[in-house]
């Protein structure tokens, strides 16, 4: 089609009426144009222009040219929304702080909440909440200490991710708390040195490298700070879970320099011990976490046998999984994902905290004569999957609830919160002081962070139901739905 631009095949997604815009690009062909963008600061005209540009239609040489002027484009609108975070969630942290009564005594209890807004700015975009809070906090560094870093980002220089690297470099220099006027200056003094020595190599190196460069710059920057950043990074240690697709799940621990390549090292040994082959024709990195798991869970050679003390330690562990399954696919009528026997319905089986889960997994550790196994009835409504009943009547708020309650919601209550039930706490949705029961529909979990905020900062739960779904009202009036992730 012929284009009003005067560019050839013009893709439809924008009319070009603005007759700037259409006198800009007129009789150019799209190289021509993508040479001239290259030249330009990023804008919404740049962007416009290139709307106009048919990228089905582009050479290979002029696709990469769009691809450098769309990526330029694009950090300068990550910088335009950036910007917008700061009026939202303020430009200093909020700590709000609320004094109560101890139930009983005169004693009073003073509870910090910190950047309560940032509840608000997560659900509305629907961010985890540490994502949100991320974006707060470079938002602010932005905004601040960091200008020259917002600046190259605005005019396309560098790319978010290369933000990313250099806010992360921040929070490693001194005075980065600016609880007083002596460390904001160092701090912003320590930026202003972060900035001179990586900004120019982020404008034409990778990430990887930008970060190279960075760890040199902090240790230059601060290297008498070496060990007190050691010291505190001891306390981000951690081990958790990824789930993935495919009964596949990611299991990664942050622990210190040192201890990782001893555990790697144990591991890479028992991966290449002769005794220890579970599976002589797989890869040398299912070898490796065949061995982590029985470092873990307790190590048999090839024999079957316990392997002792010259090779690795067998320690006693026990684990415990919470296996749901419908009575079908347990007694292999039906499979998961699969139909039963005579075309019905898919069986359900789930691991819980992990998802769907393989029915011939399941029973095969139900078999197993070293798997202990203890059963429990759970009933759920067939259409939404959402718990109806714990096996058991329940009249008071007594652990049996508590346990019902953990199973029904799964997860902290509150929109995009991902924190298990059984780490949180147990709510009343109506206060009890106010009226509200001890019963199903009023009961849910909430994390200690959401429990304060329902509490003191203008969150409502204005309509809890027995299936552990609820609707939120946030203090700017916006409503939220949250439902139990279903069975």
């Amino acid at each position: 089609m012929e284009s009003r631009a005067g560019v050839a095949d013009v893709a439809p997604d924008r009319v070009v009426d603005d007759p700037v815009l259409v006198d800009f690009v007129d009789g150019l062909t799209p190289g021509e144009l993508l040479g001239v963008l290259a030249g330009m600061r990023p804008s919404a005209l740049v962007l416009d222009a290139l709307m106009t540009i048919d990228r089905a239609g582009l050479s290979d040489v002029d696709a990469v040219a769009f691809l450098q002027v769309h990526q330029r484009v694009a950090a300068w609108w990550a910088s335009v929304g950036l910007e917008a975070v700061i009026p939202a969630a303020t430009a200093e942290p909020l700590v709000e702080e609320f004094t109560l009564l101890v139930p009983g005594s005169e004693e009073e209890r003073r509870i910090r909440i910190a950047d309560v807004r940032r509840e608000e700015l997560g659900a509305a975009l629907r961010l985890p909440a540490a994502t949100a809070q991320d974006r707060i906090d470079t938002a602010r560094l932005l905004a601040g200490p960091l200008a020259a870093t917002a600046a190259a980002l605005a005019a396309g220089e560098v790319t978010d991710r290369h933000v990313a690297v250099i806010v992360e470099a921040a929070g490693r220099l001194p005075g980065r708390g600016m609880r007083d006027d002596t460390e904001r200056a160092a701090f912003t003094t320590a930026c202003a040195d972060l900035e001179r020595r990586v900004l120019p190599t982020a404008a034409r190196v990778t990430v990887s490298m930008t970060r190279a460069t960075a760890r040199r710059a902090v240790l230059a920057i601060d290297a008498a700070g070496e060990r007190r950043r050691r010291r505190e990074a001891r306390c981000t240690r951690d081990v958790y879970v990824v789930d993935e697709l495919d009964g596949i799940s990611t299991l990664i621990a942050r622990m210190s320099t040192e201890a990782a390549h001893a555990v790697m090292t144990a591991v890479e040994a028992l991966a290449h011990d002769d005794r220890f082959t579970p599976d002589p024709a797989a890869t040398m990195g299912e070898h490796r976490a065949e061995a982590l798991a029985a470092l873990v869970l307790g190590a048999r050679d090839a024999t079957g046998a316990g392997i002792g003390s010259g090779v690795v330690p067998a320690p006693q562990v026990r684990a415990h999984l919470d296996l749901v399954i419908d009575l079908p696919t347990l007694l292999a009528l039906a499979d998961a994902l699969g139909g039963g026997q005579s075309g019905g319905p898919a069986g359900q089986v789930e691991l819980r905290g992990a998802g769907p889960v393989s029915a011939d997994l399941v029973r095969d550790l139900l078999t197993d004569p070293e798997v202990a196994v203890t059963m429990r009835r759970l009933v759920t409504d067939p259409v939404t999957g959402h718990l109806l009943d714990y096996g058991r009547r329940v009249y008071q708020v007594p652990q049996r609830l508590r346990e019902y309650v953990v199973a029904r919601d799964r997860v902290c209550r509150f929109p995009g919160c991902r924190r298990a039930a059984a780490r949180s706490q147990i709510d009343h949705a109506d206060p009890w002081n106010g009226g509200g029961t001890t019963s199903p529909a009023n009961l849910g979990a909430l994390c200690l962070r959401h429990h304060q905020i329902k509490t003191h900062a203008g969150w409502r739960i204005t309509d809890s139901r027995p299936d552990g779904s609820c609707t939120w009202t946030s203090p700017h009036g916006r409503t939220y739905e949250h439902e139990p992730p279903p069975y």
